[in-house]
């Protein structure tokens, strides 16, 4: 290396900073069209690439993938769906909830409250709120905020969801939060992420966290109790839609294409990692690489491949140490600029080295070979069929697509009409005969293929014109016009969108109507009806035993017998008829009857007769049973579609609570009643909180001597409005509604700690659902209790009804066994009243039987009850089982039961149900 004399430096100089001054120049067109700004993220999209960061553990997504349409076989899904999701997300202990889902608009008002009713309970849900661009009647340019109706956001909070979307059509940036309705809103990244600051402005993503390894799970499985129960303990949980149908799906860098709902994730993410990007670092980059060019300039260095092998050493370790930034803080180095530099530095050397015009000449040269030969592979590798056809009728020019499409052997000089189907040889003819090029219009065909199926066939015509040289005059040109062909084969895209279209009306396993596209169709079949002076009788009906078909069969015999149920709907009744599978267990239908014909029952039970007929499949033979719920139109209450719906629906959902009857007819008292149901189940949810429960005791006597040797511990509700609530209404909600099991832990640890203030050490009762032990950890709720309120347990008898014998998936006796292992002890209570079966006694540890009432009613003047007595009696003491006689309310019972031969009774002549502290003076007093 030698450096130059002083003149020569001087002029070197002037030269240096006159081509920096046109490099700076270039750059900036280059900044101002955006060609730094694509290399940038291409360099960052690498960084990102090579770079790997875990994610934190605490988001989870969960899915509306293409598995949930499939399952659900319905879109929109239903929000009772969504009000289910959340109480079991909220029961799971999410921590936060965030749905990236439109509701901006109502669907009907009862699964509308549900998931109201829901979020109130769930307490940290946040919907999607957004902006987007106005369509129709509004000015171009406006937008349209998208939130929450407000009977959603009078229990939840509105998040922001929009992502900005860059130039390269991906997304690289998140928000912090944007206004919305006047007010600055947080975003659901931020929120996720727990931002604390100011919700405005954006954040680059963080694309080198490894988001495909975030915890994410399908509807479905949440839905079917499939998942883990422990996964979305503590956890941030976002809702949003993967199905490609459903188009929530955005091109991004790294991963190409991800779900909002993951996006969202990847912005929260990066806020929890302390990740939110920035970009810096361009001017000190462009400086470093001005100061190389300089020193070059200024110096001689001997040989071009010294030369270019400095400035690509440059571009290394440019990005070598952006990388490395970018490993130790959240910062992007934009570099793009620099790197053209670098270019336009070693361009300059080139020149120097070879000569200005002979590398423009040979940089034209290969241009040129190079543009020919990209364009001849973009052509063939083009995903769409591309054929050119000349004025006479020949193919010039057609891609591989093309030649697989239509089967051309020959790529060129072959007749369009040999090859190709007529519709397109017709349309390419007719705009090669027009004179100038016109717009074209996409158009479809069907096409039959060699196999003799169809496919679709989607294209277009386009006219244009090619410059050759004059046959018949040397040196002169003319134009020839060639149309040009572009075809697509969407067969998938309109299958798909044919099986989307059969999904929003139909049931994909039986065929019939969902329930969308029963009610269009009951609304027209209402129409119909009113005006012939004619009445609708809307049926619904369910398979009430197809659980049990399922667990012994299989979920495909359940299947089945759907399918052949709704087959013979099809074939038997006249097509005024309409049917409709609302659910998996739920049909629904309508008849035409005449006003006073009383053609109800009997059209009711001749569709009895026909579907409740056994089903012979795969050689099982199958029985069901069946449930009716209906109701006919009045003309003069002029019922909508929804109100049919509903009230033959709580007309089926009373039946079903009914063992005794089959049909039932709606009557206007079932929406009192139901009314008062929903009202209860949803303020159970607050009699805790507002200390409406509490427990009384009933003592169990000696009868010998009057002495307590025990009380029964049963839950009483008085609500502050409605007042006294029975146990036989409250306690069959709270099982209903799985609520029973914390009812249970409540009543349980609220019992033994007011009997363990007792001075008198006698033994606690108490009842328990079976639901305490299919859906509950009853061994863990029971030993809990016991150490929280230091009651022995060697006093604690659990009262166990024989409903529980009926279901045989509940390990019942293996809960029983760890239970006695402590210290517990077991009645079979109601004996007698249910499923009685003497099997249940020596294979599960009770040592006490508990006889119901009716039995003893009329003790007194039936020999009978007294001989039913005595036997039980007989039996519990071969067992060495003690028997306790409930509901004694006079002397002459107690007497004929002493004299029988019991000793433990229990009813009014011995005591009333009192509170706890009433409870503890009549102890001390027997005492």
């Amino acid at each position: 290396m030698r450096f130059w004399t002083k003149a020569e430096l001087l002029t070197r100089m002037q030269n240096a900073l006159l081509i920096a001054i046109l490099m700076i120049a270039a750059l900036g067109i280059l900044r101002f069209s955006g060609v730094t700004d694509a290399l940038d993220r291409l360099l960052w999209e690498e960084r990102f690439s090579a770079s790997y960061r875990p994610v934190s553990g605490s988001i989870v997504v969960l899915d509306i993938d293409a598995r949930s349409l499939e399952k659900l076989g319905v879109w929109p899904i239903p929000r009772r769906i969504f009000a289910e999701l959340t109480d079991k997300l909220a029961a799971a202990g999410a921590q936060d909830i965030v749905f990236d889902i439109d509701f901006s608009s109502s669907s009907n008002p009862e699964d509308d409250t549900l998931f109201s009713e829901a979020i109130e309970r769930a307490g940290n849900v946040s919907l999607a709120a957004f902006r987007q661009a106005a369509t129709t009647g509004l000015v171009a340019g406006d937008e349209v905020l998208n939130q929450p109706i407000e009977q959603f956001l009078d229990a939840a909070w509105p998040v922001v969801v929009m992502v900005p979307v860059e130039k390269d059509s991906r997304i690289w940036r998140s928000l912090y939060g944007y206004p919305l309705a006047g007010s600055d809103e947080v975003s659901a990244a931020a929120l996720l992420g727990e931002f604390t600051g100011q919700p405005h402005g954006t954040f680059w993503l963080d694309y080198s966290i490894a988001i495909d390894e975030i915890g994410r799970v399908s509807l479905v499985d949440v839905l079917s109790g499939e998942v883990a129960a422990d996964l979305f303990e503590g956890k941030k949980v976002v809702i949003g839609a993967s199905a490609q149908e459903l188009r929530d799906l955005f091109p991004v860098p790294v991963h190409e294409i991800l779900p909002g709902a993951v996006i969202q994730a990847l912005g929260a993410e990066t806020i929890l990692q302390d990740r939110a990007l920035i970009v810096r670092g361009e001017l000190l980059a462009l400086a470093l690489v001005f100061v190389i060019y300089l020193l070059f300039m200024m110096t001689r260095v001997e040989g071009l491949p010294v030369k270019i092998l400095i400035f690509v050493l440059a571009a290394l370790a440019l990005e070598a140490a952006a990388y490395a930034i970018l490993q130790k803080t959240p910062v992007l180095v934009a570099t793009g600029s620099a790197h053209f530099l670098v270019i336009f530095a070693a361009i300059v050397i080139v020149l120097r080295e070879l000569g200005f015009h002979k590398v423009i000449s040979h940089l034209s040269q290969i241009g040129q070979r190079n543009s020919e030969r990209m364009l001849g592979q973009v052509f063939d590798d083009s995903f769409d069929a591309i054929i050119v056809v000349d004025r006479s009728g020949k193919i010039t020019a057609a891609s591989q697509i093309a030649r697989e499409l239509f089967g051309i052997r020959s790529q060129v000089g072959v007749y369009a009409r040999d090859v190709l189907p007529g519709e397109l040889v017709d349309e390419a003819i007719n705009a090669l005969a027009k004179s100038t090029a016109v717009r074209p219009i996409p158009k479809t065909f069907k096409m039959t293929t060699a196999d003799g199926s169809h496919q679709f066939i989607e294209y277009v015509v386009t006219r244009s014109e090619k410059t050759v040289a004059s046959k018949e005059k040397i040196g002169n040109q003319e134009n020839q016009a060639l149309a040009c062909l572009t075809c697509r084969d969407v067969t998938d895209e309109r299958e798909s969108a044919d099986q989307l279209a059969f999904l929003a009306k139909y049931d994909p396993v039986t065929t019939l109507l969902n329930r969308n596209g029963f009610e269009e169709e009951v609304a027209l079949q209402l129409e119909t009806a009113r005006k012939q002076s004619r009445r609708l009788c809307l049926i619904q009906f369910s398979i009430s035993n197809l659980d049990q078909i399922i667990a012994s069969l299989g979920y495909s015999y359940g299947d089945r017998v759907r399918q052949s149920l709704a087959m013979r709907l099809k074939n038997h009744f006249n097509q005024e008829s309409i049917w409709a599978a609302l659910g998996v267990d739920i049909f629904a239908g309508t008849l035409m009857v005449v006003p006073g014909g009383g053609q109800d029952l009997p059209l009711i039970e001749a569709i009895q007769r026909v579907i409740g007929e056994d089903y012979m499949i795969d050689g099982a033979r199958i029985s069901v049973r069946l449930d009716f719920g209906f109701i006919i139109d009045n003309a003069n209450e002029n019922f909508d579609v929804d109100t049919l719906m509903k009230k033959s629906g709580n007309a089926l959902s009373k039946i079903r609570r009914n063992d005794r009857m089959s049909v039932l007819a709606f009557h206007p008292d079932m929406d009192k009643a139901l009314q008062r149901r929903r009202y209860l189940e949803t303020e159970l949810f607050k009699a805790v909180v507002r200390d409406e429960l509490r427990m009384v005791y009933q003592p169990l006597v000696d009868i010998r001597d009057g002495s307590i040797v025990a009380a029964e511990a049963l839950l009483r509700w008085n609500h502050r409005k409605i007042g006294e609530i029975s146990p036989s209404e409250f306690i069959s909600i709270a099982e209903e509604n799985g609520y029973i099991v914390e009812l249970g832990a409540w009543a349980l640890n609220r019992a033994m700690k007011e009997a363990s203030t007792w001075n008198k050490p006698i033994n606690l009762s108490i009842n328990m659902s079976a639901m305490q032990f299919s859906r509950g950890d009853i061994v863990s709720t029971v030993t809990e209790a016991i150490e929280r309120s230091g009651f022995p347990a060697e006093r604690l008898d659990l009262e166990i009804t024989e409903t529980l014998f009926v279901d045989d998936t509940i390990d019942l006796k293996t809960s029983m066994e760890k239970l006695k292992s402590i210290g517990c002890s077991f009645s079979l209570d109601d004996f007698g009243t249910g499923y009685s079966s003497m099997g249940y006694l020596p294979k599960y540890p009770f040592s006490k039987i508990k006889l119901d009432r009716t039995f003893i009613e009329s003790l007194s003047i039936n020999k009978k009850d007294a001989a039913l007595v005595q036997a039980v009696l007989d039996m519990a003491s071969a067992y060495e089982m003690e028997t306790v006689i409930e509901g004694v309310e006079t002397q002459e019972q107690a007497d004929i039961l002493l004299s029988l031969g019991c000793r433990i009774g229990q009813g009014f002549l011995f005591g009333r149900p009192i509170d706890a502290p009433d409870f503890a003076l009549v102890v001390d007093d027997a005492a």
